[in-house]
């Protein structure tokens, strides 16, 4: 059974460093324990800095300084195992953390250090995440909407849309009408022609895809679609 890590709040009292034992899950790391409880796992470049070894004897102050290391190195860990599940901003980041229980100001520092390493870093998370939701079929507003939602500085999360937009050579325009087309083949011809309208634009503007332009495009494509049922029918009347 895998043992859990009490908080220092549970070791009351004196307190002395009991064992310090290689961590098989995270190599460089050593399972730090205080009379005799498993308190944390740390870096061993850390806890040599910190002077730490067994039977070395914990002041109250000594004991508040491992604590906090503690507290960061925890809130590391589970930050870089959400960051192996899929790339988040910085705020997401701060965000997930605090709300799995970890002293903000340890996450902050936490993250601090990702930032530091250059494994969290919001310019590359908002072109990555523009060109996941252009490869989509989403527009420029809705994956801005997105953005922002996720604590990344709007003139950030702007110019990253506009490079990949760029790099990637898409037409927004040319998107939509790809969405539109399929919609309208999913809805079927039992709609009437306003209502098929209005579906369709809504559905458009969930996905960021607005404006005249668009609109003007929805109405090109419902008539191409309109004259493409006309000129089946004609052909199974010949």
């Amino acid at each position: 059974m895998r043992r859990r890590t009490k908080p220092a709040s549970a070791l009351i009292g004196a307190k002395r460093i009991t064992d310090l034992t290689p961590d098989r899950r995270i190599p460089g790391n050593l399972v730090v324990e205080v009379n005799g409880t498993r308190f944390a796992t740390l870096p061993a470049d850390v806890l040599a800095v910190l002077e730490i070894a067994v039977d070395t004897e914990l002041t109250e102050e000594r004991f508040e300084r491992l604590s906090r290391v503690a507290d960061v190195e925890a809130a590391y860990l589970v930050a870089i195992r959400m960051l192996a599940a899929r790339p988040r901003s910085v705020n997401e980041l701060l965000r997930r953390l605090r709300d799995r229980g970890h002293n903000p100001s340890a996450a902050a520092e936490a993250v601090g250090r990702l930032e530091s390493k250059g494994l969290v870093d919001d310019a590359a998370f908002s072109r990555h995440f523009a060109r996941v939701r252009l490869s989509r079929g989403h527009g420029p507003s809705r994956i801005l909407t997105d953005l922002l939602s996720r604590g990344v500085e709007r003139r950030l999360a702007e110019r990253a849309i506009d490079e990949v937009v760029d790099q990637e050579g898409v037409d927004s325009l040319e998107a939509a009408r790809a969405l539109a087309e399929k919609r309208i083949q999913q809805l079927g011809e039992e709609l009437p022609p306003d209502r098929l309208r209005r579906r369709v634009l809504t559905y458009l503007m969930r996905r960021g895809h607005r404006g005249f332009e668009v609109r003007e495009m929805v109405g090109e494509v419902l008539r191409n679609s309109e004259r493409g049922a006309g000129s089946g029918e004609q052909d199974e009347s010949v």
